[in-house]
């Protein structure tokens, strides 16, 4: 199993924190409950509770993040799954270490899966505007 169906994983589970308005809650529980198998748990959960944690540590900073580069739309309106894949990607950019380009592609793969036709360019637009932030930031 993949790095990327951990990903896959993290997202719904971020997705599912969101449409049910459970932020913080029991993550191992809820792995074991989303995600069915243990195997895949005992793999990959030490990444997918990096994410969590990462993301309910650090949440409010990572909206801004995603809000002040969604240029001409209001977090509050986009899908709840691009949502879920910009804190996926954001939290890995910021926080897990994770290459750019892996969290680009990955992002965008994601996007293609699991949400609308256009949204993995925009996705990709949203995360390059993010970058930029964040390499502006460093050299500051």
């Amino acid at each position: 199993m993949s790095r990327r169906l951990a990903r896959q994983a993290a997202m719904s589970l971020l997705y599912e924190r969101d449409i049910n308005k459970e932020p913080e809650s029991d993550t191992l529980q809820e792995m074991k409950d989303v995600l069915k198998t243990e195997e895949f748990i005992e793999k990959h959960g030490d990444y997918i509770d990096g994410i969590l944690n990462g993301y309910d540590s650090h949440a409010q900073e990572i909206d801004e993040l995603i809000s002040e580069n969604c240029v001409g739309w209001k977090i509050d309106r986009l899908s709840r799954v691009d949502i879920s894949i910009l804190r996926l990607a954001v939290t890995e950019l910021k926080y897990m270490g994770t290459p750019v380009k892996v969290v680009v592609n990955e992002a965008v793969e994601i996007a293609k899966a699991y949400s609308t036709e256009k949204a993995s360019s925009f996705i990709n637009g949203v995360l390059a505007s993010v970058i930029r932030e964040l390499n502006n930031q460093e050299q500051h």
